[in-house]
């Protein structure tokens, strides 16, 4: 379970709040986060993720207040969750070489490694660029790639920062279903996205506006709010 409560932030040097007196809690299945470029979104996937500390407020998650604990014990926790950025960060190397290297740092064989990997790869439709150096990649397939290394995992938390900006409409809905099976089974999801794609398969929807938030709740019922205020 995830609980933002009251989260404020703004980045050094800055006088204006990007995100301001954040509060919802979220237990099970994906939670899309819409809205606008410069709502907060990024900011706030940053928070929860643990990557940046809050002015004010706190993120607990699964009853653990993350900037509470030791920074031993906040470690081991933000190994529970994977932030996957908008813009993907991949070493040199293969696809399959970094899709497989977390399980590598985790100790699994290298059988399974290349199994597991190629396994994720195949669910994503990109199992035929396996052997390919990433400098070689579309943005789109880069974008894949970083979001099966985070998958091949399994974590307990996801973050996913744009997911499908850069990709097509196969590929984008072969994502949505795989990132709701990942759900069902337990996996909490949280995607941030300027599109609305992501609520089609969405449990629950949190709207930002200008870092305040517009709405939480029920899908369908965020559809019709952001129609009114987006048009």
């Amino acid at each position: 379970m995830i609980e933002v409560k009251d989260l404020w932030y703004k980045y050094p040097r800055e006088e204006r709040y990007v995100v301001r007196g954040v509060t919802f809690s979220f237990k099970e299945g994906i939670l899309s986060i819409t809205g606008p470029n410069g709502s907060g979104k990024t900011t706030l996937l940053k928070l929860i993720a643990g990557l940046l500390k809050p002015a004010r407020g706190s993120v607990i998650i699964g009853g653990r207040d993350m900037w509470s604990l030791t920074e031993r014990d906040r470690t081991m926790l933000r190994r529970e969750i994977v932030y996957v950025h908008e813009k993907p960060v991949l070493f040199r190397g293969t696809v399959i070489e970094n899709v497989s290297y977390p399980l590598k740092l985790r100790g699994y064989d290298k059988g399974y490694r290349l199994t597991r990997a190629t396994k994720v790869l195949r669910l994503l439709g990109i199992e035929g660029i396996a052997h390919e150096k990433v400098r070689n990649l579309s943005a789109g397939q880069a974008q894949l790639v970083s979001i099966a290394r985070a998958m091949v995992i399994e974590p307990k938390c996801l973050l996913l920062d744009e997911p499908t900006s850069n990709l097509d409409a196969r590929h984008k809905d072969l994502l949505l279903r795989l990132l709701r099976g990942f759900a069902q089974k337990g996996t909490l999801v949280l995607i941030a996205s300027h599109e609305r794609s992501a609520l089609r398969i969405a449990s629950q929807a949190l709207l930002l506006r200008d870092g305040t938030m517009a709405f939480y709740g029920n899908p369908i019922e965020a559809q019709e709010v952001l129609h009114e205020i987006y048009g």
